[in-house]
């Protein structure tokens, strides 16, 4: 009698096992083709289509901007050297040898009918510009515009219609329809790409549903003494696997199925910690710790690279918020100085003192003085302080400083501002809560306008003076030299108008004393001629015939 065949768990665990294993290897070797295939659609749509696309547009973009760049050069364009003449000769003597290297690299991996197509386009590239050269080349002077036959050599060559023009019209086109069979294209392996995936996610569906039942008939077949574990495990799996740890770990023993358990254990506990991670990262916590299994932890190594390229995200948009935040300072201080000055520029003296006080406080510094040029003594020129402002109401600065004498005279003599952090002891002391303190930095910048400094600012700060606070500074000093040069030609005009109204009104004083002094010397004539009659008519003098006489 035949002994009935029966399976030992042994053989059950090799056989399901075995199956598994042959299983896993054809469904690796056939995803892994899918996924060779999905990267070599996706390697040439990113190295090959989608650079040649953007190639591609700006070579169309070049052609088009030239051919409004050539007609603005004919038209309009006399003087040489203009913007958008050096833009036309960049574009040929650089801008299209460039993009024409880059696209010919790139068309190596085109197909021959479409190198055959780009070096047509070439051909009548190189010919479109070597007549607009020809062209520049000849109208390099203003005086070249004035010949009699300017419209024949010049205009009827670029207006629409005209071969040059459709020349250019007919590479663009060319172009852009080269661009959209790109776009086709890139469109085409899209689909691919997606149907493939697509594909794929059906067939890793499909693999798990299988290998999954093969899971339950091997656990069927192990003896009671296994069989429920195994299904306490399989049912801890099924819940990971829509995303759900459990609370508590699985109870482990001392063979091959504790050893699964608490590798499940070691699992669940390991996803706790990543899940724990992502919340951290969630809440902005870029600094948190989190440590990987080891080198082929993917799920943690993707983890930790997501929170560091989070990390420097936002990073980067604190640099950028903090850029706007000084520029939106910048510009509002401007704008209000410009306010301040439009009321406060009757006088120097009012001017200096309102624009320091302002000044020192919007840029939060302790000390500050504006120092305006006195040039009544063009022998003897000097800096004089029409303006300061210090915390403690104290005055810190010198009346008079002569040009090179100390930063101030020196920054005038140098022109250009002058920022220092190690400053002397002996300089300046700014009075705070604490007492007579040294400060940070100092801050000096001219007041320059067309080149002449018309003044110095001279500013102290217990802190060091950022960037943006330096540039907003100088711009600020440029605005200023302006309003000071206006207020200096406004008084020098006032000062020569009270001048001629003096000398004018002395000379009216003048002209009146000397007509009172001809009158009185008239009524003295009148006088001794009415004394000389009355003698002659005494001694019997003929005045009429006297008067004859005379």
């Amino acid at each position: 009698m035949k002994k009935k065949f029966r399976f030992s768990i042994l053989t059950k665990l090799l056989f399901g096992f075995g199956f598994l294993i042959v299983s896993f290897f054809f469904a690796y070797i056939y995803i892994y083709q899918m996924l060779k295939e999905n990267e070599k659609l996706a390697v040439n749509v990113n190295e090959n289509i989608v650079p040649s696309m953007a190639a591609l547009n700006k070579f169309s973009f070049k052609v088009f901007e030239s051919k409004h760049l050539l007609m603005n050069w004919v038209l309009f364009e006399k003087k040489s050297n203009t913007p958008k003449k050096l833009r036309l000769t960049e574009i040929i003597q650089n801008g299209y040898p460039q993009t024409k290297y880059e696209l010919l690299n790139l068309s190596k991996k085109w197909d021959k009918e479409e190198q055959l197509k780009l070096n047509q386009i070439f051909t009548l590239t190189d010919s479109y510009f070597s007549q607009i050269t020809n062209i520049i080349n000849r109208l390099n002077k203003p005086e070249k515009y004035d010949i009699p036959d300017f419209k024949e050599k010049y205009l009827n060559k670029i207006q629409e219609g005209s071969p040059l023009p459709e020349l250019a019209d007919n590479i663009k086109a060319q172009t852009d329809e080269m661009y959209e069979n790109k776009n086709d294209l890139l469109l085409s392996y899209n689909m691919k790409i997606e149907k493939s995936f697509k594909l794929f996610s059906n067939r890793i569906f499909l693999s798990g549903i299988i290998f999954l039942a093969i899971v339950i008939i091997i656990a069927f077949l192990l003896v009671n003494s296994t069989i429920f574990p195994i299904k306490y495990i399989k049912n801890i799996i099924q819940k990971m696997s829509y995303g759900e740890l459990p609370a508590q770990s699985v109870k482990t023993s001392t063979d091959e199925i504790g050893q699964m358990g608490e590798a499940l254990n070691n699992l669940i506990s390991g996803l706790k910690q990543k899940v724990e991670f992502a919340k951290e990262i969630e809440r902005g916590n870029f600094r948190s710790f989190f440590k990987v299994s080891g080198d082929k932890d993917v799920l943690g190594n993707s983890l930790i690279a997501m929170r560091d390229s989070l990390a420097d995200a936002a990073k980067y948009e604190e640099i950028r918020r903090k850029e706007n935040e000084e520029r939106s300072w910048a510009a509002q201080g401007l704008s209000e100085f410009n306010d301040l000055i439009r009321e406060h520029s009757k006088t120097l003296e009012e001017f200096s003192l309102v624009s320091i006080n302002k000044l020192t406080r919007y840029t939060n510094s302790q000390v500050g003085g504006i120092y305006i040029l006195n040039e009544e003594n063009t022998d003897n020129i000097f800096l004089e302080l029409t303006g300061f402002y210090a915390y403690d109401r104290h005055k810190f600065f010198e009346d008079k400083i002569f040009p090179g004498e100390n930063l101030v005279g020196q920054c005038f003599l140098e022109k250009d501002t002058i920022f220092i952090t190690d400053v002397p002891d002996n300089y300046i002391k700014i009075s705070s809560g604490l007492g007579k303190e040294n400060p940070k930095s100092i801050l000096i910048v001219p007041m320059i306008l067309n080149q002449k400094v018309y003044g110095i600012i001279e500013l102290a700060s217990l802190e060091v003076f950022p960037k943006y606070v330096i540039e907003f500074t100088e711009k600020t000093a440029e605005i200023l030299a302006s309003t000071i040069a206006t207020i200096q030609i406004n008084m020098q005009r006032t000062r020569l108008i009270d001048e001629t109204r003096d000398k004018s009104e002395h000379e009216e004083q003048e002209k009146a004393e000397l007509s009172k002094k001809i009158k009185e010397l008239e009524k003295e004539l009148e006088e001794k001629a009415e004394v000389i009659k009355k003698l002659r008519k005494q001694f019997g003098i003929d005045t009429d015939n006297f008067d004859k006489k005379d």
